[in-house]
């Protein structure tokens, strides 16, 4: 236990400026380039000089303030300058220790600590931006601790006997499967042209395009090589990004956690107590299920917004042969099977032409607008077409014992395992189309986070769901 008041690294003082420096950048960006009248004189320089002083001061003072200790079955924290204030979390209402390490905290070979509660919240309840590791692993051992004291004894009938801990460790192979077949080409373009929207009035186009005026007399064929070549760097930059993010990527798991650790630059730790699972999802995109690889997510409960951790990954990339048999020795109160309850044959129909009425819309604009090489966009409609089958052909569902199987797919091929005591709610939709072929729309709802989270199968047979719903009820 750590009993003695401890203070962060004084490393935090500088990580609580750059914090208050981040809040006002774009009003500082705003004064500077639409500023140009303002008069600039002594009191405005002398103002500005109080403000960064008075920022300074307060942060050093809010460090020397701010203390954290585990006693008594508690996590206590103690911070204030001129009001003196105390947050005693109860380690029973501890779910999730976070470690992570930031560049600034890496230089310093320091990490930040997050606690979470079972409640969740907006913000982890509790942060310590920087404390030296071995200090974040005291509060982990401390913690851990304390819950197998209060914990009942378990005795073996052979006597005690030490079992090592499953541990999974991310192949390179595997790793570079998920940096080639990721999807963040679509988040980093979406990234550059949110850059460049927001800065647009400050960027000289002009001058940009004048400097490529030679290319309007371009062939076809240059314009094809540039883009091939932009979405070239572009995967070539999410593949870095990937690599960076997944590397030493490791799951160990115990009587009652998940831990994953994860990072190079960024250096992350995550601890899951199996509890907190609400179901398992089984991803395959297009290219990965080709390849014959899955990621499998957690969904759980609890945690807080910013997180973007109620869905966690917890293997990224492994082959789908090996699935069942992972889930088995670190979820094994998790059954997979293959072979699924599909839907009736009027409901294919249905899926084609919705497919299909989603790939009209691009192909009559391309195909009015971009005569006649526009035409070539009619190759969308029997792709639009297989998609619509597929997504046809790959739902179903199907109930084992205490535990519901979804399958579905948009883009990636999903299947769901929901345990029958971590589902919120289940809702049977019927439109009218959907009642003169006695087809509903069932959606089953999750806690995750501190939203709910849904999975829904469209034009199920209405004797299927109505088996789902008194399976529930």
């Amino acid at each position: 236990m750590m009993f003695e008041p401890r203070r962060i690294h004084p490393i935090g003082i500088i990580l609580n400026l750059i914090s208050v420096i981040k809040s006002y950048v774009v009003p500082a960006v705003f004064l500077f380039f639409f500023g140009k009248n303002v008069d600039f004189n002594i009191y405005f320089i002398l103002g500005a000089i109080l403000l960064v002083t008075s920022v300074i001061v307060i942060s050093i003072l809010d460090w020397l303030k701010f203390t954290y200790r585990v006693e008594d079955g508690e996590v206590r924290i103690e911070h204030g300058i001129f009001v003196k204030k105390k947050r005693y979390i109860p380690i029973e209402r501890i779910q999730t220790i976070n470690i992570s390490a930031g560049i600034i905290q890496q230089l310093f070979k320091l990490v930040k600590v997050q606690i979470e509660t079972a409640s969740g919240g907006i913000k982890a309840e509790a942060e310590l931006i920087a404390v030296k590791r071995v200090d974040a692993e005291s509060i982990e051992k401390a913690i851990a601790s304390y819950k197998q004291e209060k914990a009942p004894v378990q005795i073996e009938e052979d006597g005690s006997v030490v079992k090592q801990l499953p541990t999974y460790k991310m192949t390179k192979k595997e790793l570079l499967v998920a940096a080639s077949t990721s999807s963040g080409v679509g988040v980093i373009l979406s990234a550059i042209a949110a850059f460049f929207s927001q800065f647009e009035e400050f960027i000289p186009y002009e001058k940009i395009f004048d400097q490529f005026e030679f290319l309007t007399n371009a062939s076809i064929t240059v314009y094809i090589s540039l883009v091939f070549i932009a979405f070239l760097i572009t995967w070539i930059i999410s593949v870095i990004g990937v690599i960076l993010k997944y590397a030493h990527f490791t799951v160990i798991k115990d009587e009652k956690e998940i831990k994953i650790s994860k990072g190079i630059f960024e250096k992350q730790q995550l601890s899951i107590p199996l509890s907190r699972i609400q179901a398992i999802r089984i991803v395959q995109n297009p290219i990965r299920q080709l390849l014959g690889y899955s990621t499998i997510h957690i969904e759980t409960a609890g945690g807080s917004v910013g997180d973007n951790d109620t869905s966690t990954i917890l293997f990224p990339v492994v082959s789908s042969k090996i699935v069942k048999s992972l889930l088995s020795e670190y979820l094994p109160d998790f059954e997979i099977q293959e072979s699924l309850n599909v839907l009736p044959q009027k409901s294919k129909k249905r899926y084609v032409t919705r497919k299909l009425l989603i790939a009209l819309i691009p192909v009559v604009l391309l195909s009015y607008y971009f005569m006649p090489w526009g035409l070539f966009s009619l190759i969308i409609l029997p792709i639009s077409l297989y998609w619509g089958y597929c997504t046809f052909k790959d739902a179903g569902w199907i109930i084992i014992d205490n535990q519901l199987n979804l399958r579905y797919r948009f883009i990636s091929k999903t299947m769901v395992l929901i345990k029958r005591n971590k589902i919120q709610s289940i809702k049977g939709k019927t439109t009218y189309f959907q009642k003169r072929n006695q087809l509903q729309t069932v959606s089953i709802s999750i806690k995750s986070g501190l939203i709910a989270r849904q999975f829904t199968i469209k034009d199920m047979n209405e004797l299927d769901v109505d088996e789902i719903m008194s399976w529930y009820i």
